[in-house]
């Protein structure tokens, strides 16, 4: 990423965060990315604490981050706005956060037993790059899991000029070609307000399971959103 492009993105995100605080990182929470939130800890509450280290990258407001310490991982956090940043360490102080850029994160190799990266993948400029310096820091035999935009998604909802979107099946070939194994694909079945109502009973009913075993070749094109979780040999 140029200086141009780094110093652009920062005043985006430092502008946005000043606008909310910390009030409006909660407000977030609640109002736009709860159903993500839900998604994520429905997904993966098998991935046990222990003192685990984890990384966010993108860490935002530290949503996941708090869930994440709350769940005994011994978590890090970076993203590349300074003001967010400051309201990380507000809302989220057990965990150790530093501004950072995705293609340089300031750890040593094979540091983290999982790393997550929610929701950012559409805003990087060089995804594949972003992907190596993930892989880079994250122990083998550890755990990397990543929230992405659909290529496949039949509804715009929350997409912004310049998101990417992404085909989960081409991704999960990037993951293979960074020798990941065990790599499995996950739906988030979000819809627009006039049906939101599916949006609710999917989760509390667990009708994502049926929907993710018939991934293919239907129900793909209903994700909004997916996970991609892989294993690094």
């Amino acid at each position: 990423m140029s200086h141009n492009s780094e110093k652009i993105f920062e005043d985006i995100s430092d502008n946005y965060a000043l606008q909310g605080g910390f009030k409006g990182a909660k407000y977030l929470l609640e109002k736009s990315w709860k159903i993500y939130l839900d998604y994520f800890l429905e997904y993966f509450t098998l991935l046990g604490g222990g003192g685990k280290k984890l990384l966010d990258v993108g860490c935002g407001a530290a949503i996941v981050s708090k869930k994440m310490v709350e769940r005994d991982f011994n978590v890090f956090g970076v993203d590349f706005s300074s003001e967010v940043i400051k309201i990380a360490r507000q809302y989220c102080p057990e965990a150790d956060f530093k501004k950072s850029y995705t293609y340089k994160l300031p750890f040593p190799d094979e540091m983290f037993d999982i790393v997550i990266c929610l929701g950012v993948f559409q805003t990087i400029i060089e995804p594949e790059k972003a992907l190596d310096e993930m892989t880079r820091v994250l122990k083998k035999g550890g755990v990397i899991i990543i929230r992405t935009l659909n290529s496949f998604r039949p509804f715009s909802l929350d997409l912004t000029k310049g998101d990417k979107v992404f085909n989960p099946f081409q991704f999960k070939k990037l993951l293979r070609k960074r020798n990941f194994k065990n790599i499995n694909i996950k739906g988030i079945y979000i819809f627009p307000n006039v049906v939101g109502f599916l949006n609710n009973l999917i989760l509390k009913m667990k009708i994502y399971n049926i929907f993710n075993i018939l991934y293919v070749p239907f129900f793909i094109f209903i994700s909004h959103s997916f996970y991609i979780e892989a294993k690094k040999q």
